[in-house]
């Protein structure tokens, strides 16, 4: 019996190194997002930050998998699996089903969650790493796939191919331990970096070639995404001042307006380049007093890049349809604090009230310095709607905050 198995083990070769570094790496990235994905069952008790970490790197890992089996498939093709220990023909033909079965969902897996991201409303962006300069785009979807059903169908794919990876992971291990324990061949050392076997011998032209298909598929897809990202906007020049029948002209350079918003636990600051106000306001005669502030949509930005990308479309300010916002503020009163400018606010094709506690200071030179903040609601005014309507991602308050430096006029 020890003479019959010495035999076999002799006309048993071992994978060679590139074969072994890939299949251990996408193991453990296998199981690592076997894992995570089990955990993200539970989001709802995450914080917000750890949420959108959880899911980032997710996505990363599930993006490395599948550049990692194009070099696996490159690699493959110039280096064949060497021979197989003998057995039996059934589970010959079992043994090759699970590994060609492996193959197709070491692409389909990924690709479903791909496919999730892509299609669902709630356009998470997908930055490797975590990285702002790593973004990664959606897949081109038809009109059918576009959507919440496209999503939903995405979404179970993904999560009833994962529970087959977990099935064929346990009957691989189970043939690799019949093999080892009980026909007395060698299984696991094959696929070992130790032991005496023989390894097969290696064709190097498969390393550039491997590598090149990582590095287009990563770098082609890093390059589409910062092209869906996009620029910042410039800031425009500020609008022409109203003169000085407004009470007070602005100093555009000592002026600012900008505002923050949270996003997956992160606050995110942006800036209005384009604006103009219009001021009549003295502390003696609070009851003349009136402020009626332009906005340049187009001239909004933001340093966030998926936030940037959304922000002059549809779901966001919509610049095309609606080129400018405007603040119309007609009741000051004092406070303790300092003034309170109660009015309206227009984005796009929704008004509603605004508050705007401020402070005021004049020095002797006639030179006024106005400071205060504001909060919003962004869903009432229907941006980020189709992105994330339920505030899951996106904070729904948006924290206005500006500075002017006037001169009475």
């Amino acid at each position: 019996m020890t003479s019959s198995a010495s035999a076999r083990h002799g006309r048993v070769e071992g994978y060679n190194a590139g074969a072994m570094a890939l299949h251990w790496a996408i193991a453990a990235a296998i199981l690592f997002q076997l894992v995570l994905g089990f955990a993200m069952s539970r989001l709802d008790v995450m914080p917000d930050a750890l949420r959108f970490a959880v899911f980032q790197w997710h996505k990363t890992v599930g993006i490395s998998v599948l550049a990692l089996t194009l070099a696996r498939i490159a690699w493959r093709l110039f280096n064949p699996a060497p021979a197989a220990p003998p057995s039996a023909p059934a589970e010959r033909l079992l043994a090759g089903l699970v590994h060609v079965l492996f193959y197709a969902l070491m692409v389909l897996v990924p690709l479903s969650g791909w496919l999730l991201v892509s299609a669902s409303p709630t356009k998470i962006p997908t930055l490797l790493m975590l990285s702002d300069s790593l973004p990664w785009p959606n897949l081109p979807l038809p009109v059918a796939l576009a959507g919440p059903g496209g999503a939903d169908l995405a979404e179970t794919t993904h999560i009833w191919l994962a529970y087959s990876f977990v099935v064929l992971i346990a009957l691989h291990v189970a043939g690799a331990l019949k093999h080892s324990l009980i026909d007395d061949a060698p299984s696991f050392s094959r696929m070992m970096p130790v032991g005496r076997l023989p390894r097969t011998s290696t064709a190097l032209v498969a390393l550039p070639i491997a590598a090149t298909a990582v590095a287009l598929f990563l770098g082609g897809g890093v390059l589409i995404g910062r092209g869906e990202a996009g620029g910042a906007p410039a800031d425009a020049a500020k609008l022409e001042q109203a003169g000085a029948a407004s009470g007070w002209t602005i100093d555009p350079a000592a002026s600012k307006l900008f505002y923050a918003v949270t996003f997956s636990g992160k606050t995110i600051a942006g800036a209005v380049g384009n604006w103009n106000a219009a001021v009549v306001f003295d502390p003696a005669d609070l009851s003349a007093a009136r402020a009626d502030i332009v906005v340049e949509t187009a001239s909004v930005s933001i340093e966030d890049s998926f936030i940037r990308s959304n922000l002059a479309g549809p779901d966001g300010l919509d610049t095309a349809a609606f080129p400018r916002a405007e603040i119309h503020l007609n009741a000051f009163s004092k406070t303790p604090e300092g003034y309170l400018a109660k009015g309206m606010l227009r984005i796009k094709a929704v008004e509603a009230p605004i508050e705007v506690p401020f402070t005021f200071a004049e020095d002797a030179a006639g030179i006024a310095t106005v400071s205060g903040r504001a909060a919003i609601d962004r869903l009432s005014y229907k941006l980020g709607i189709e992105n994330d309507a339920k505030g899951e991602w996106l904070a729904p308050a948006i924290a206005i905050d500006f500075t002017l430096s006037a001169k009475r006029t």
